[in-house]
């Protein structure tokens, strides 16, 4: 890296209006009120996500049936973001699969709700 310009390695959401629409239950369940959200992304549904189920914002029956995978998709969210870190987007691209087909699980069980 040069003195003044840096290199970085990051992954974001080209859409977030698509991710609206694919996790339209995960999205109004965890943010009621999108309009104090800045970034509305995949990553930043899936911390959402988490802390909704940490902290306990939902009802407990919700908490109860999202919680092993919002734990699981916040490992893969940090695991993600370490990766971007240490420039291996490559092991990081594997790890985005994972993360969106583990929303796509949480999403149906959220849709039940």
């Amino acid at each position: 890296m040069g003195r003044l310009l840096q290199v970085r390695v990051t992954a974001w959401t080209f859409s977030e209006d698509e991710v609206e629409k694919a996790y339209s239950s995960l999205w109004k369940l965890v943010w009621q009120d999108p309009k104090v959200i800045q970034k509305k992304g995949v990553l930043e549904l899936t911390g959402a996500v988490f802390d909704a189920v940490r902290v306990g914002l939902i009802d407990d029956d919700k908490v109860e049936a999202l919680k092993d995978g919002a734990e699981k998709a916040e490992e893969l969210r940090l695991e993600i973001e370490k990766l971007l870190g240490e420039w291996k987007p490559g092991e990081a691209d594997k790890l985005i699969y994972q993360l969106e087909d583990l929303l796509d699980k949480l999403e149906e069980i959220a849709d039940k709700f």
